[in-house]
């Protein structure tokens, strides 16, 4: 993986920044991912990790269909304005380190983050997220990241990032992750299987008509158009990790 990547926006202070200007407008926006994750993964039951939460927009979603959800994020100033906002009473949020997670072994049936590592450009510290994620996951590991492969997606972003630090992020090839999930598993020493997915891209399903149906519904629609829609199409990858403890290397 390439480790020389301009970053925008990299430390807890600047993202308190962003965050006072954009908390509310992350808040009111659909939650996609929480309505792919409902129907694409079972999460009735469960606890869930959303790491670099920031608005907690997902998690807020996801609350009602888990039994418990918890936020982390390095920044402070978003951690404390989704405290302020009422969430669900099984929504905790964080202020925490993702590289030095201050929760037990395996203590998440689901973790998963939007984008989050896409905001770091050193490669050692994107090896140590993915191993501080692997490790406090019961069952599956999820990752976002805004997708190399999408050609039309990434040059919009280039020429966006020119005048606002906020679109300065990473893009990653399907092969970069997956070599990724590899090194990780064999660094911990523990077998699992690996898939990438695509994600986004099909905004209509949540705008418009598609806005009426139930957002169980627009879950089952997203998720059967990422399964038939090609990689290099999607906004994001999505790397799933189902790490088995039980067969070690």
């Amino acid at each position: 993986m390439s480790s020389k990547i301009r970053i925008g926006i990299d430390t807890p202070d600047a993202w308190d920044a962003e965050w006072a200007r954009w908390f509310e407008r992350y808040s009111r926006g659909i939650p996609r991912l929480g309505m792919w994750l409902t129907r694409a993964y079972a999460t009735s039951g469960c606890d869930l990790l959303e790491l670099g939460a920031g608005s907690g927009r997902e998690s807020r979603f996801l609350a009602p269909y888990a039994r418990s959800v918890t936020c982390v994020d390095f920044s402070a100033g978003a951690m404390e304005a989704l405290r302020a906002s009422s969430p669900p009473p099984n929504l905790r949020a964080l202020t925490m380190d993702a590289l030095h997670l201050e929760f037990p072994d395996r203590a998440f049936d689901l973790t998963f983050h939007k984008g989050f590592w896409s905001c770091f450009g050193d490669d050692v510290q994107v090896a140590r997220l993915f191993s501080e994620q692997l490790r406090v996951t019961r069952r599956t590991m999820l990752a976002l990241v805004h997708n190399g492969a999408n050609a039309a997606f990434h040059a919009m972003f280039q020429a966006k990032a020119e005048t606002d630090k906020l679109y300065q992020v990473r893009f990653f090839k399907p092969d970069e992750l997956l070599e990724l999930a590899h090194e990780g598993l064999a660094k911990a020493g523990v077998r699992g299987s690996v898939r990438l997915h695509g994600f986004g891209g099909v905004d209509w399903m949540h705008q418009g008509l598609g806005a009426r149906f139930p957002a169980s519904v627009q879950g089952s629609l997203a998720a059967l158009a990422y399964r038939l829609r090609p990689l290099r199409v999607a906004e994001s990858l999505v790397l799933e990790v189902t790490p088995d403890p039980h067969k070690k290397k």
